[in-house]
């Protein structure tokens, strides 16, 4: 009977290890910490549609309870925003109220990404949920 038991414990060990190597790793790069100095006015003004900063990639999530964390953030052009739709069921469809991409249907755990070429502020909404937006500044 102990034998059993212990083939049970041993079985059980490896699958919560196989589990565990299968999950997805999410990383929120969101973080202010990420934000570089913002370029020179003689950089912007000269070249308004270059790009600068070395493309860094930022994680903007659509909880469940209606929020995106983080609900502002300030990049440069070349860097990129992924949104990822983090309510267990259903769908949300992400709005560019600005016009920069069409609605994107984002299923649960599905993500879209953006790459920002041009200075501005954008906002980004969820249809329906008025209270889930995000703000961009684009340097």
């Amino acid at each position: 009977m102990t034998k059993k038991w212990l083939i049970l414990i041993t079985i059980l060990m490896m699958a919560c290890l196989l589990v565990s190597g299968c999950a997805d790793k999410v990383e929120d790069t969101g973080t202010e910490e990420q934000i570089e100095e913002a370029p020179s006015a003689e950089d912007v003004e000269e070249y308004p549609e270059t790009i600068i900063g070395d493309g860094k990639d930022f994680a903007v999530r659509m909880e469940y309870f209606g929020m995106m964390k983080p609900s502002k953030l300030e990049l440069n052009r070349g860097d990129s925003i992924a949104w990822r739709n983090y309510k267990p069921q259903g769908t949300y469809v992400l709005v560019s109220d600005d016009g920069l991409f069409e609605d994107q249907e984002m299923d649960s755990n599905d993500a879209y990404s953006y790459m920002f070429t041009k200075s501005g502020t954008y906002t980004f909404s969820v249809k329906d949920v008025p209270d889930m937006t995000l703000t961009v500044t684009v340097r």
